[in-house]
């Protein structure tokens, strides 16, 4: 559990810091500049899941004493939690984000929803239609809980393909002990 609990946080605070580098670098202040936010984030994100998730596995397996089983279904459990504890403590920075460190944050995504709606062709009485429909989603509790939702399901994907590749113990050229029967 401990060692979930340090990755998860550790993935939380790499998340963190690239959000808040975006924000002091002016990329979430403005709507053109938003979709090069995205992208940089998701794929910082997805270097960080992956390697929390493999340093997470890897050193739980190594603390796995040797007689004790360690196989996918471990290091995927193992992933999980460390997932689990990311996605909560993401959940807390993510409400602060949006609530108090950039509360105009809402206002940049609404613009960047709107210059979507109008390179879709929509006319202007259309997209005034959606507008109410869009806003109750950027309110930073739904923001934030949305977030999670998608933040859980990305980490539960990593932790699946991960753990293929961290389910086995490394050779060490040491005998191993016979498995017990229960």
């Amino acid at each position: 559990m401990k060692t979930s609990l340090t990755y998860g946080f550790i993935m939380t605070l790499c998340g963190a810091f690239v959000s808040l580098g975006l924000y002091f670098s002016g990329l979430h202040s403005d709507p053109d500049k938003l979709k090069l936010a995205q992208t940089v984030g998701l794929v910082l994100g997805v270097i960080i899941s992956v390697a929390c998730t493999l340093l997470g596995m890897r050193e739980k397996r190594a603390n796995t004493p040797a007689d004790k089983p360690w196989g996918y279904g471990s290091a995927l459990g193992t992933g999980v939690m460390i997932g689990l504890f990311a996605t909560i403590f993401s959940a807390v920075y993510n409400y602060c984000y949006f609530a108090f460190i950039d509360p105009n944050f809402r206002e940049v995504v609404m613009q960047a929803q709107i210059a979507g709606l109008e390179a879709k062709n929509l006319s202007p009485a259309q997209i005034e239609q959606a507008e109410p429909y869009i806003r109750p989603w950027l309110s930073p509790g739904a923001m934030t809980a949305t977030g999670a939702v998608m933040s859980f399901i990305w980490n539960l994907v990593i932790s699946l393909i991960v753990a293929a590749f961290v389910k086995a113990r490394p050779d060490t050229g040491a005998p191993v002990p016979p498995a017990t029967t229960a």
